[in-house]
């Protein structure tokens, strides 16, 4: 036993035997084969001692999760509105009907003027209701819809306060005249299409009393564009001539540069897309920008009540130079003021301006060249 323990002291402490060089006297002791042994670490997080191991290195810090861009918000989705056929489509099932109606008469661009104006009218839809009746390929010429035909119905069943016209983009072809053919925007083609679209207003202005026109809007194609603009100025005479305002929505869809503009600032103040893929319809947000150019004048004419209203023929009678005197001055209502001559009535002015034939004069106004003037007349006879 004494001899077992010191050969094994004496293999602790002398240095490794050489394999090649001493045989391996306690070989019965060994494993018989090498048994896996974990990695040596060192747990002294502050150094390391000589002689266990190699110094440790310090623990790095984890890795930051990229960062990600932050998330567009969308814009807030557009109101929408609803558009009625008729007036009593838009009466029938309400507690609180709509008191006001306003029509639009138009084509293609027309009907998504009128749900624009659908969709900015959503909060004051107890008041106001909005009814649509257009035909996307029709125009002031008479084909394929002729509009003085069909207008004073649409006008009747809308009950209609103010009536907003959106009529142009579809006229751009020929217009045939007898055996002559005359090619769009020709000279004598304007003369034509001036005359037509004088008849048009005329009548919208006879049936509706308080009529808005709307202008033409730019398109993707820059010839069509440089011909809208052609014939928006053509529009906007004619409607000057018969008395009735005129809506330019031009610049609201073109850039800086007074080029096109598909994607831009909407109403809301959000950056929408305003036209369609083929560069000629609204969207949506596009239509609603049409309405907002249109509210202003309709507006104004819904809340005056001095303009006129369903017809030209219910208004009063022009009131003569005398006969304002006499008002303004009580002791000259005592004495008879002369009665007029004519009374503008409805056709007589519809006859103005669509053949340009004047009103016949009135007793006392400045166009009246009748001896003696009424300033002179004799004095009434002393009892």
């Amino acid at each position: 036993m004494i001899v077992a323990f010191t050969a094994l002291a004496a293999l602790v402490f002398l240095p490794p035997p050489v394999a090649h060089a001493q045989p391996d006297f306690f070989f019965f002791l060994r494993p018989p084969a090498p048994v896996p042994q974990a990695p040596r670490t060192n747990r002294n997080s502050g150094g390391w001692w000589p002689g266990f191991g190699s110094p440790q290195r310090e623990a790095l810090p984890p890795e930051e999760a990229p960062r990600l861009p932050p998330k567009k918000r969308e814009p807030p989705p557009e109101p929408e509105g609803t558009l009625y056929p008729s007036a009593d489509a838009a009466i029938q099932g309400k507690r609180q009907p709509p008191t006001q109606f306003t029509l639009v008469l138009g084509d293609r661009t027309g009907g998504q003027l009128a749900q624009g104006l659908a969709d900015a009218t959503v909060a004051d839809r107890a008041r106001l209701a909005i009814v649509e009746y257009t035909q996307d390929d029709s125009g002031f010429l008479a084909n394929p819809v002729d509009w003085m035909a069909k207008a004073p119905w649409a006008i009747a069943n809308a009950r209609a306060n103010v009536t907003v016209v959106a009529l142009g983009a579809e006229d751009l072809k020929p217009i045939k005249e007898g055996d002559l053919v005359l090619e769009p925007l020709t000279d004598r083609w304007v003369e034509a299409y001036s005359r037509r679209a004088d008849e048009v207003l005329a009548l919208l202005r006879e049936k509706a009393g308080r009529v808005i026109v709307v202008g033409l809007a730019p398109v993707a194609n820059t010839t069509v564009s440089a011909d809208y603009e052609r014939l928006n100025e053509i529009i906007r005479a004619r409607a000057a001539r018969a008395g009735l305002p005129f809506v330019s929505v031009w610049d609201g869809f073109v850039d800086e540069e007074g080029k096109y503009l598909a994607t831009g600032p909407a109403v809301d103040g959000q950056r929408r897309r305003l036209r369609a893929n083929d560069g000629v319809r609204f969207t949506r947000a596009g239509g609603r920008k049409l309405a907002f150019f249109v509210q202003k004048d309709l507006n104004r004419l819904l809340e005056d009540p001095a303009k006129p209203s369903a017809s030209l023929d219910n208004a009063p009678p022009a009131l003569s130079l005398a006969g304002a005197a006499a008002k303004a001055d009580p002791k000259a209502a005592a004495s008879p003021t002369p009665a007029p001559m004519a009374v503008s009535t409805a056709q007589t002015a519809t006859r103005a301006l669509a053949e340009g034939v004047l009103p016949p004069p009135v007793r006392g106004r400045a166009d009246d060249f009748s001896w003696p003037p009424p300033a002179a007349a004799p004095p009434p006879a002393s009892r």
